[in-house]
């Protein structure tokens, strides 16, 4: 009898320490490294920059080209991405020796994919020959487009 109670006494010790673990409350994962950092802030940057005749609700360009006429609207549209508090952007038109047809900025509060339009116009006719617009962003160039009136 007591060579029994020895194997009962066995066996429901064992199935009480292989039970043990189920038992035991289980532990709420770690949170990964990625859940806890806040999404980086897009840096601010010019992505396209297009011109051409006319633009659209949006402020891009809808026809664009490099060739106009002497009575012709040029229309430029600088497409960003990014966050910023402010920028300032401006666009320079320069006529084929480097003289300057028209300056002119706009401050921008960027939160995201956005567009500034820019466009010269002339009552009388364009002198024909080689254009320049160039882009700048707070002053630094951030790129330029050649266009030519005929």
């Amino acid at each position: 009898m007591m060579q029994f109670r020895r194997i009962v006494s066995t066996a429901a010790l064992g199935l009480l320490v292989i039970g043990m673990p189920a038992c035991k409350k289980k532990e709420a994962p770690a949170p990964s490294a990625d859940a806890a950092a806040p999404a980086p802030v897009p840096a601010f940057e010019v992505g396209t920059i297009e011109v051409g005749k006319a633009v659209g609700a949006d402020k891009r360009v809808t026809s664009t080209g490099t060739t106009f006429g002497r009575r012709d609207t040029i229309y430029v549209s600088v497409a960003t991405e990014g966050v910023a508090p402010s920028k300032t952007i401006a666009a320079k038109w320069t006529f084929q020796d480097g003289q300057v047809v028209d300056e002119e900025s706009r401050s921008i509060a960027p939160n995201g994919p956005e567009v500034t339009e820019f466009h010269i116009t002339k009552p009388s006719r364009w002198p024909a020959g080689k254009y320049k617009v160039e882009i700048a962003v707070d002053g630094a160039t951030a790129g330029s487009k050649d266009f030519e009136i005929k």
